[in-house]
This record gives C-alpha cells, sequence and structure tokens, in this order.
C-alpha cells in the first residue's frame, strides 16, 4: 500500500509490541463515499452506547420525522437517539441486536415513507456566541458518541473544564480492512477541522494533534490543505503504520510520549481525545444543528462486489446492506475489523453508531478456527502484546479460574486487540479467555456487592430485631417500676390510715370507757 513520504511535524515515540497483519484496505478506499437505497425497515438499538439503555420517547403508530428524538437518555452514561429517516414507528420491542453475544435487546422499530423529510435545523455558523454549557447540551442532545467503537457518550469526555492543554484527533484508522476515516478526512478535511476547533473553543484554546498512519497519503495532504484554508495551528503527527496504533493509550504514547496508568484516565495528563468522525458529528450538530442519524460504513470483503465506503444511517439492518451490494456467496460477516470485531449472527439486526465496517468475508479469507494446541511457551504473544502484559500467564490463570492472579498479572490493562493471539503457533483464542476472565470478575464484583447489600439488609434486620426487643424489656421493665412504686406507695397510705383507724379506735373506745364510769358513779351514791 502506498506510503506517505510527509515528515510527521512532531517527534514519534515508540509502543511495545504490535503486529504488521494484511491492510485490505486499498479495496475499499478508492472510491468516493456514497449512499446507498433507502431501507424499507429501520432497527434502532436502545442499548447501542457505553452506559445505560435509552428511554423511548414515541408510541406505537406514532409518525417520526427525519432528526426527530425518539430515545432520551436515561442516566449520566447514555444518549439520545433519533429517528434514521421518517415514517410510522411499528414496534417498540427487543429484537436481535449487533453484539458479539448475539441476543435480544430493546428495540424501535421506524417503517420509513420513503421521503426521508427531515424536522426543522437550527443551523448556527456563530458558535463562538454560544457559551460552554450550550454546546455540551448541543452534542449531548444531538446524541454524539465515540464513533471510533467504544460509543462512549462524547458530552462526558467534555465535562471536566481545567487542566486539559491538548486535543488529539484519532485517525491512526490502524485495524485492517476499515478505511471509513480515511476517506472521510479526504472528503470533509475541512468539517473535521472545524469540529475539532469548536472542541479547543470549549478549553479557550487546545493544542490540536492529528494522529495519523502513514498509509493514508491522500488523508494527510487533505489535512494539511484543510489547515492552510482554515489558517489553524494543528499539528500532524505521522505514526508508522503497526496494529494497534489506534488504541487510545497506544497513540497517546506515540505523540507524546506519556503513558496512561492503570486506572487514570487521558484527562489526567492534560489530553482529551476524539476520533476524526466523532470531530466531524460534532461539526454537524453545532453548525448544522444535525443529529447523529448516519455515519459511514465500509463495506468489504472479497465476497462483496460493490466495495467502498457508503454513508448509512443508523439503525439500517445488515440484510439491506448486504442485499445492496448484491452480495451472495459470503461464509462470514463480521461487524468491525477482523482483530477486534465480532460474527453477526442475524441479519434483521440495525447498524449501530458504532458500526464502521461489514466484512462479507469469502471462504477461506479469514482465518477460521483450527484446532487449538497446547502452549508450547514460545513467548510471541508476549512479545506482541501492546501493553506490555504477559498474556500467557494471563491465559494460565484465566483458564483455571484463578481471577485474583490474572488481576495481579494486569488484567484489566487489556485492551483486547487480539494481537496475541494473532501471533500464537498454537491458535488459543487467548482474547476470549481473558474476556471470560473479565466477565468473571465483574460478575464476582456484582454479586459480592449484592451479597454485602443483602447482609448488611439481614445485619440490620437483626439489630432492629433487638432494637425492638430491648426497647420492649425496658418498656416493661419501667411499666413494673411504676407499679411497684404505685404500690409501695399504696402500702404506705395504707399502713398511715391503719393508724389512724386505730387512734380512732382508741379515742372511741376511751369515751366509751369514760362514759361508762361517769353513768355508774350516781347509782353508788344512790345507795349509800
Amino acid at each position: 500500500m502506498e506510503r506517505s513520504n510527509f515528515t510527521s511535524e512532531i517527534p514519534i515515540y515508540e509502543i511495545p509490541g504490535g503486529i504488521h497483519p494484511e491492510e485490505h484496505k486499498t479495496e475499499s478506499n478508492q472510491t468516493a463515499i456514497s449512499s446507498l437505497p433507502l431501507a424499507k425497515e429501520f432497527v434502532i438499538n436502545l442499548k447501542a452506547q457505553a452506559g445505560n439503555r435509552s428511554a423511548p420517547t414515541v408510541e406505537l403508530g406514532q409518525s417520526v420525522l427525519k432528526g426527530q428524538v425518539i430515545a432520551k437518555n436515561d442516566g449520566v452514561f447514555s444518549s439520545f437517539q433519533h429517528a434514521p429517516t421518517s415514517g410510522t414507528v411499528t414496534a417498540i420491542e427487543k429484537r436481535p441486536i449487533a453484539h458479539a453475544s448475539g441476543l435480544e435487546d430493546l428495540c424501535i422499530v421506524i417503517k420509513s415513507d420513503g421521503r426521508d423529510s427531515w424536522v426543522k435545523l437550527e443551523r448556527n455558523e456563530e458558535y463562538k456566541s454560544l457559551s460552554r454549557e450550550q454546546i455540551l447540551a448541543r452534542i449531548f442532545e444531538a446524541g454524539i458518541v465515540g464513533l471510533g467503537g467504544a460509543s462512549f457518550p462524547s458530552h462526558i469526555k467534555l465535562q471536566r473544564s481545567e487542566g486539559i492543554e491538548t486535543l488529539i484527533i484519532n485517525a491512526a484508522e490502524c485495524e485492517p480492512y476499515i478505511s471509513c476515516d480515511d476517506k472521510l478526512i479526504q472528503e470533509n478535511a475541512v468539517e473535521i477541522l472545524k469540529g475539532a476547533e469548536i472542541i479547543s473553543h470549549l478549553y479557550n484554546k487546545l493544542n490540536i494533534i492529528i494522529g495519523i498512519e502513514d498509509n493514508k497519503p491522500k488523508a494527510i495532504e487533505a489535512i494539511k490543505v484543510a489547515r492552510e484554508k482554515l489558517k489553524l495551528d494543528v499539528k500532524i503527527g505521522v505514526v508508522p503504520t503497526k496494529y494497534p496504533s489506534g488504541g487510545e493509550k497506544q497513540l497517546i504514547q506515540l505523540l507524546t510520549g506519556k503513558e496512561v496508568q492503570q486506572g487514570k484516565l487521558p484527562a489526567d495528563l492534560g489530553l482529551v481525545m476524539h476520533n476524526a468522525g466523532t470531530c466531524f458529528a460534532i461539526y454537524e450538530a453545532i453548525i448544522d444543528g444535525k443529529p447523529l442519524v448516519d455515519r459511514v460504513v465500509t463495506l468489504t470483503g472479497n465476497a462483496c462486489p460493490k466495495k467502498g465506503n457508503y454513508r448509512v444511517p443508523i439503525g439500517t439492518p445488515v440484510k439491506h446492506l448486504i442485499d445492496s451490494v448484491q452480495t451472495q456467496d459470503y461464509q462470514q460477516l463480521i461487524m468491525g475489523g477482523p482483530m477486534m470485531g465480532f460474527e453477526i449472527h442475524s441479519l434483521h439486526a440495525g447498524i449501530v453508531k458504532a458500526t464502521n465496517c461489514i466484512i462479507m468475508a469469502a471462504k477461506s479469507e479469514l482465518s477460521q478456527p483450527q484446532d487449538v494446541a497446547p502452549c508450547i511457551r514460545c513467548g510471541e504473544c508476549m512479545i506482541a502484546c501492546p501493553a506490555s502484559l504477559l498474556p500467557q500467564q494471563l491465559y494460565w490463570h484465566a483458564k483455571a479460574d484463578e481471577f485474583e492472579k490474572a488481576e495481579d498479572y494486569n488484567l484489566f490493562d487489556c485492551i483486547e486487540c487480539g494481537a496475541c493471539a494473532y501471533v500464537c503457533p498454537s491458535d488459543i483464542p487467548l482474547v476470549q479467555y481473558y474476556r471470560y476472565a473479565k466477565s468473571s470478575i465483574r460478575n464476582n464484583r456484582l454479586e459480592k456487592i449484592k451479597a454485602d447489600k443483602a447482609r448488611d439488609r439481614h445485619e440490620a434486620r437483626l439489630e432492629r430485631i433487638e432494637r425492638v426487643k430491648r426497647e420492649k424489656a425496658e418498656k416493661h421493665r419501667k411499666a413494673a417500676e411504676t407499679r411497684r412504686k404505685a404500690a409501695e406507695a399504696s402500702g404506705k397510705n395504707d399502713a398511715k390510715k391503719a393508724a389512724v383507724e386505730a387512734a380512732l379506735a382508741r379515742v372511741q373506745a376511751k369515751k366509751k370507757a369514760q362514759a361508762e364510769q361517769s353513768d355508774l358513779k350516781p347509782k353508788q351514791d344512790e345507795g349509800s
């Protein structure tokens, strides 16, 4: 593939590991970005971004216009969803989704009316008159997420307002087959740099670096031309073509020499990174008032007769894509690249915001699962690892369910790039073991949290029961004490009363005796 002879304008540092798989990019990057016929039905997955599932705001039978909000954010890590075309909501139900699990999730289904009619959009060329909060709100409400694959809501990445000095535009696009960012830059470099300028405006002014591999000479030239046209101070960092140079941590290290430590974020180093496609989406949202309803997708593979890059509405079923390019004899359908992508289980699943590529692989085009041989401890996986991990040890501990030991070997630093599995002569699916271990650890943590909460509730219940017993016992003790005192007081009163009565009785007896004596004296006198 043609390499750029353009010299990087900033120093380029080294990263460990990495591999050089066959690129397969020229098959799809030779023609302009085009469109496909509009699908008759769209399936919009409401859990198609990092974080919470979006909450529907439409009802069955409701008519919608293109760009209309059909689902709102539900919590901090969530995103707005918009109608990809005009039509009628025909279902809000679980449908197969574009996900490695092959499971179903809640989707909104829209039947197209064929008119593709937009809601009214509000353009704003003078974005500098908007406050930081207004710009972030527009990015948020436009449903923009990271288009490089992670789908992390973009407004959250931009929340931190202090300590950010540098914006890195990730245009490396290092995975084989994928060329959507390459073509987007070639055709829309001005808009991408304007999007970067909007991000820079959020921080008053940032140092802007665009990191791109040297196998994209036309894109590099387009950036240079756009930079001159806009009079922007943007540095171009041309990195050697090596997978996975487009990983966030890897590209930061290549361009700055800084390492993002475990548990830290690029923002902790004064950096913020956005994909080239994300910058373009931010430009469209702020300047054109357009929400994220479509994206550029690479359709490629030896079974794809019309390889190229197409602007595809979000929610377009995969079957519509393969029918539109007249694909028939394919062995595998991969969403994403061959390294980090996954096989599509349902042709009726709609594409999501993170869908950058569909590979329609012919027979024997992509390596098929082989019989796994025992590990021969060759160390090739360690050499290839871009995160400087020990994949062999991680494999043994994950296989043996020794998750604490796997964590001790920094399991969660693994970016699941697949470089280790690619070079493994024993065809061990290493990344699958790491994913299994990670999911098990996460599940164990959730179960521990649930168990801790249950234990706390149980202990609180026991304490409540004991407290009620103590309170009842104290109440009874006080009642008994009151009765005792009352009884004692009553006894004292009875004694006093008896004494008085006795005294009165004595007085009465004395009076009676005196009266009797008085009666006898006259009788004696008469007798004498």
